[in-house]
């Protein structure tokens, strides 16, 4: 069964009817302190994730003794950094809240990942996730797997974040070969050291077969894996998939007879048209697909070079 870990917003009304539905479904309800505010006409961004941090800490204190049987997560940022410092205080302001995992962004060699256990005996959670998304982690792969620790059980790939580290556009996303030939190197590393594997996030939100294609081609190099999710319907696909099912469609090549030209202004001007304030994902609204941040600092970037 696929362990999905789905990225979630507040909907304080329904809180708890929400959070157990999400645990009936093998889903980890997970709270992004790292991605949840990136603002890049501002600065103040860390205001905006202060404030992020403290309703989050307020709504699960608020509603503890009713969602302790329920899967929580918390996505924070880079090992060291002030932010970091900050996230895992309000984790610490949890108290005996006992939750289910931790997403460690940027984990980029096993001294990072090995330095974070140790930091944090005290706060319970029941595994970290180091998530995989910059070419040094790639690169160190090997021996960020061969740590062992009984928090330790999955790895994570961040492929965004991955792609700007290495300076790629257009982004190469789960419709592509190359996407898959970087898999391998998980595939192969997970059997070696029994460690579960966490795939991507997958941006076409509005196409569930093609989403239901993307965990067939998963399972071909996992029998048990996590899947990153940004709404219920890709969680409740996930919870319903059956390797048997019949998937009658093509692989989507969205960069098909692309101008990367022209499709690195669209995105630039997409992003700022309709997400003005620049923070999170925005959308795509002719083909239904989000952006991420980073593939619109990627296309500035290739647009400025």
């Amino acid at each position: 069964m696929i362990t999905s870990y789905q990225f979630v917003k507040f909907k304080e009304d329904s809180f708890v009817d929400f959070h157990r539905q999400l645990a009936e479904q093998n889903t980890v309800s997970c709270f992004d302190f790292e991605d949840s505010i990136i603002d890049f006409k501002k600065n103040d961004t860390n205001k905006y994730k202060a404030d992020y941090r403290e309703r989050v800490v307020s709504l699960l204190t608020k509603y503890k003794p009713k969602i302790l049987k329920s899967w929580i997560g918390f996505r924070i940022n880079e090992y060291g950094n002030n932010r970091y410092m900050d996230d895992i205080e309000a984790l610490k302001e949890l108290g005996d809240f006992k939750f289910k995992c931790v997403f460690l962004s940027i984990c980029n060699s096993a001294d990072v990942l090995k330095s974070f256990l140790a930091d944090n005996e005290n706060i319970r959670f029941d595994e970290v996730i180091p998530i995989i998304e910059s070419n040094d982690a790639y690169t160190n792969l090997e021996e960020i797997m061969k740590v062992k620790h009984p928090k330790f059980k999955n790895v994570a790939f961040g492929h965004c974040d991955y792609n700007l580290s290495c300076n790629i556009f257009p982004f190469i996303h789960q419709d592509n070969p190359r996407y898959w030939f970087w898999i391998q190197k998980f595939e192969k590393l997970c059997k070696e050291n029994n460690i579960g594997f966490v795939n991507s996030h997958y941006l076409n939100v509005n196409h569930t077969m093609h989403f239901k294609l993307m965990l067939k081609n998963t399972s071909r190099f996992f029998n048990e894996y996590g899947q990153v999710t940004l709404n219920t319907l890709q969680s409740s696909t996930c919870y319903n998939y059956k390797e048997t099912d019949l998937i009658n469609v093509r692989e989507l090549d969205l960069l098909e007879d692309l101008n990367i030209s022209e499709f690195a202004n669209k995105i630039v001007d997409l992003f700022e048209k309709y997400n003005p304030e620049g923070k999170g994902y925005t959308i795509m609204p002719d083909k239904k697909v989000f952006v991420s941040p980073q593939e619109y600092v990627a296309a500035k970037r290739f647009i400025t070079k």
